[in-house]
């Protein structure tokens, strides 16, 4: 079992390096599910440790991945390829696993050594890194440059900032 999990996260590192794609993950509904509650369970730890992280904040974060892996499911289809749907979602969100625990350690350890202006910095570009990644995995998952999944990651993430931009007044100043 650890074994697994330790190659789980071997190969998620290495899909953030641009070095696999989803096609070197297990094709399992489970382990999607898994993958799903880590997921979830990561912002509920979130909501509780980090002080300027709200529940709403959590609420806004579930509407803006599903919305998300919708459009990546209507594409992934729309390209033929929806039998690589399970291991594209689990490598989405299991590398947005990575970054979000890599991100939330940062916003809790870096300010013991740098200003909170740096601290910003660091954690911006960590979240930035996960727009090319999330490109890799779905050209990977299409079968295109990594530049068409690049530009895809891009739309989608504009379609969420857009969506955002309606979420967040509808929750009120908390989030």
């Amino acid at each position: 079992m650890i074994g697994g999990v330790l190659t789980l996260f071997k190969t998620l590192i290495e899909i953030i390096l641009l070095r696999k794609g989803p096609n070197h993950i297990p094709h399992s509904m489970l382990l999607l599910m898994v993958v799903v509650a880590i997921w979830f369970l990561v912002g509920i730890v979130a909501v509780m440790v980090i002080e300027t992280y709200k529940s709403a904040s959590l609420s806004i974060d579930l509407i803006l991945a599903i919305a998300g892996l919708g459009f990546y499911a209507i594409l992934v289809n729309s390209f033929g390829h929806s039998a690589r749907l399970v291991r594209c979602f689990t490598a989405l969100l299991g590398c947005a696993i990575v970054f979000s625990v890599v991100i939330y350690a940062g916003r809790l350890i870096l300010p013991l050594w740098m200003t909170p202006g740096e601290t910003e910095w660091a954690v911006q570009f960590i979240w930035l890194w996960s727009i090319p990644v999330e490109g890799h995995i779905i050209a990977r998952t299409i079968d295109r440059q990594w530049v068409i999944g690049f530009v895809i990651a891009l739309a989608v993430l504009f379609a969420q900032l857009q969506l955002y931009g309606v979420l967040k007044p509808m929750l009120g100043p908390a989030v």
